[in-house]
């Protein structure tokens, strides 16, 4: 094993059952620099005494959530800085989220590997230094104070800095989305340093962001080109605010030196630049660059400053990808992969208002596997789930990038596509329908053939005008092709509405 603990010797308080401190795994990790302490869940009070050289805790989350949340309630009253990893069942992505929020730095999936539990370890207890060391920095400064008089004037501009900085990191603790990390950075970073341009720039996903004091598009654009140039990658569009980046070579992302900042005004020296490499771990995730129009090179201690929030900022940018993660699995079929019923009421009702506002054409398409309860009584649900599964694949790379593919229910699945007319959507569903009819889904046992029905709806249609009535026009025309004999395309024929019924759809437009 080749990660090693953060310091020699690691003491976790190990709470939880007897058969779950018995666990091979404690045995194993001790060998690594980590003592455990074991003691039981109505034993484990807290106290100052018991837990003064406690590093972490490694908490057994049973089947009630309100236990877990209540501990992590204790802990937090308690006003600790122990890394609380917790070790239990899988648990829904919200009840995980829940328990991240209420300050449990993991929520690891038991019975795990070794490498899991370890790598868990060391980056909550390497997380919990860095914590301990800015929190620390208070009390330096007192210290600094009370010895070094003709520097109280420095040091009070430091201290309103940190002030600053605790401000901006917890900002940046409480943005969940990207666009908030960037708005609170962009907010909070000018006032500490006196910044007049910043830009920033991830790889993954692929953006770059900038501010400049004023809103000065033209120092942004060159700022953004050079970014992007830097990093081998060149903008397909420069806005005032997030660019698309285009990959243009396949070598990993420079990490920038303070001597190697990028100059993104021609008079402006280098040394009141700085940029500032993001990273987790070995991994580079972006760099942040810093630039203020005065000709005063950036202090050692504002360095540091901005190598904390460098610091913050990337961990706060990997808990926003890790909720956006949490929030896109809410959003898809765990079976299929493809987006559930819920993900599709908002593509939905966007193409809706499109259709009913401007005219904008698009298009339902509904289709349903013919016999698949045979596959299921004959062959096994594990057989119908390996259909359904290729299936969403087969659809997923026959539509385009633009177009929304879900699974609507059991063998149901459901295709929106946007600026699609029905002259366009038809021949798309016959050369779908056919894939399926000529496709040989795997199975455990061999092959299996298909056909599917589809029925299609265009939003442009008089008797249309809620999320409902286009799903159902799509269902009608799947009915219609079921009893037209299964394994076709039927396109939805409007029916022409009554005075009444239209001048409230024009109301409704």
């Amino acid at each position: 094993m080749s990660a090693q603990p953060h310091d020699d010797l690691s003491r976790i308080l190990l709470v939880g059952t007897q058969a779950f401190h018995r666990d091979m795994r404690w045995i194993q990790l001790a060998r690594h620099g980590f003592a455990f302490v074991p003691v039981a869940k109505r034993h484990c009070t807290l106290d100052t005494d018991s837990t003064t050289d406690i590093q972490a805790i490694i908490y057994q989350a049973g089947a009630r959530t309100t236990d877990t949340l209540a501990f992590l309630q204790t802990v937090a009253n308690r006003q600790s800085d122990l890394c609380i990893i917790l070790v239990g069942q899988n648990q829904k992505p919200d009840t995980v989220a829940q328990f991240l929020r209420k300050g449990a730095f993991d929520y690891v999936n038991w019975p795990c590997s070794l490498t899991r539990l370890t790598d868990s370890l060391i980056s909550g207890l390497n997380n919990r230094q860095t914590f301990l060391e800015v929190r620390n920095l208070s009390g330096d400064l007192a210290t600094a104070n009370q010895s070094l008089a003709h520097e109280r004037d420095t040091l009070k501009q430091f201290n309103q800095r940190l002030a600053g900085l605790n401000q901006l990191t917890q900002a940046l603790a409480r943005s969940l989305k990207p666009e908030d990390v960037v708005q609170a950075l962009f907010t909070g970073v000018p006032s500490l340093i006196g910044a007049e341009l910043i830009g920033l720039v991830r790889t993954n996903p692929e953006h770059v962001w900038t501010w400049s004091k004023g809103g000065n598009q033209e120092r942004e654009h060159t700022l953004k080109t050079q970014l992007l140039g830097r990093l081998g990658r060149s903008p397909q569009r420069v806005t005032s605010g997030a660019t698309t980046l285009r990959l243009v070579g396949s070598r990993p992302i420079p990490l920038m030196r303070s001597e190697d900042a990028i100059p993104a005004h021609p008079q402006q020296e280098a040394h009141a630049m700085h940029d500032i490499p993001l990273a987790i771990g070995p991994h580079a995730i972006g760099v942040l660059h810093v630039q203020r129009d005065e000709s005063q090179p950036f202090t050692e201690d504002e360095q540091q400053l901005l190598a904390t929030i460098g610091t913050s900022l990337s961990l706060t940018l990997r808990n926003a990808d890790a909720h956006q993660d949490l929030q896109d699995m809410a959003l898809r079929d765990p079976l299929t992969g493809v987006f559930n019923r819920r993900a599709l009421d908002e593509p939905l009702m966007r193409e809706l208002k499109a259709g009913l506002r401007y005219g904008a054409p698009a298009c339902l398409m509904i289709l349903d596997l013919d016999y698949f309860k045979t596959v299921n009584d004959r062959l096994g649900h594990t057989a119908g789930d390996l259909v359904l599964r290729e299936l969403a694949s087969l659809m997923t790379d026959t539509v385009r990038d633009v177009d929304t593919v879900g699974r609507y229910g059991g063998e149901e699945f459901a295709i929106i596509l946007p600026h699609t007319s029905v002259e366009q959507a038809r021949p798309l569903a016959e050369r779908l329908r056919n894939l399926i009819e000529t496709h040989a889904f795997n199975v455990e046992d061999g092959t299996v053939r298909l056909t599917a029905s589809i029925g299609i709806a265009e939003v442009c249609n008089p008797a249309i005008a809620s999320v409902e009535d286009w799903v159902n026009a799509a269902d009608t025309a799947l009915y219609d092709a079921k009893a037209q004999g299964r394994n076709r395309v039927v396109v939805h024929a409007p029916t022409p509405l009554a005075p009444v019924q239209a001048a409230r759809l024009c109301v409704a437009a």
